[in-house]
């Protein structure tokens, strides 16, 4: 069983007039595509923090606040695609670090390690879109990280008990759960800040492995 694809929800999209371009910034008259948008949203929050405004964000990349609403959307759609951008980023960092691993539970130590270090990298932005939208559009928003992550899980998972006789259904389920443990001990390691991050790994990792390596009856006993 796999976990939901971010990519089937319904997704805010801007809505730009035909044959209307996405605009030219106010400094140098270069056009202002989504991307070159985006980027400038993300480098202004990891230096000013996660309480910058639309017209903050305009200003950093040169453009009206009306170009970055054609090219980008609402403060929504924006927190959507910055959290989009974010998970790509961890998804692919995270697969290198745990393809290297030499037994399941390294991999999931290494999955919880390298979650842990990118979250500390990109901390304003991960704090940003995991909280930036309030209302209808939050569950989506919360779950697009978690989607993600959680389809690195639930392949494991299901891979593990397939290999050991035990049920491997339950690996949606249980990947979700995992990541909503690692996403909150995630943002109070980010509060307390001094919490070494290789202990916080090992603890978390500890509590994780326990409910993996049950040993399923008449099954061979996992490793």
């Amino acid at each position: 069983m796999k976990a939901g694809n971010p990519s089937s929800k319904r997704k805010p999209q801007a809505v730009r007039p035909p044959g209307r371009p996405a605009g030219r910034t106010l400094r140098d008259g270069v056009l202002a595509d989504r991307e070159t948008l985006l980027t400038a949203a993300e480098r202004l929050i990891r230096e000013a923090g996660t309480g910058v405004s639309l017209e903050a964000i305009a200003t950093e990349a040169g453009v009206t606040k009306p170009i970055l609403y054609r090219g980008v959307g609402d403060r929504h759609a924006l927190v959507y695609a910055l959290a989009e951008r974010l998970a790509q980023r961890m998804a692919v960092e995270v697969e290198r670090d745990v393809a290297a691993a030499s037994s399941t539970e390294d991999a999931l130590r290494r999955l919880v390690a390298g979650y842990l270090q990118h979250a500390r990298a990109e901390r304003n932005l991960y704090l940003y879109v995991t909280a930036g939208v309030t209302g209808d559009g939050q569950l989506e928003q919360s779950l697009l990280l978690a989607d993600r992550t959680a389809q690195q899980f639930a392949a494991g998972i299901a891979a593990f008990r397939s290999t050991h006789g035990a049920d491997p259904e339950v690996a949606t389920v249980w990947s979700f759960g995992l990541v909503g443990a690692l996403h909150y001990v995630t943002l109070w390691w980010l509060r307390e800040e001094t919490a070494d991050q290789a202990v916080v790994t090992e603890h978390l990792t500890d509590l994780l492995w326990s409910g993996m390596k049950l040993e399923p009856a008449g099954g061979p006993k996992a490793d």
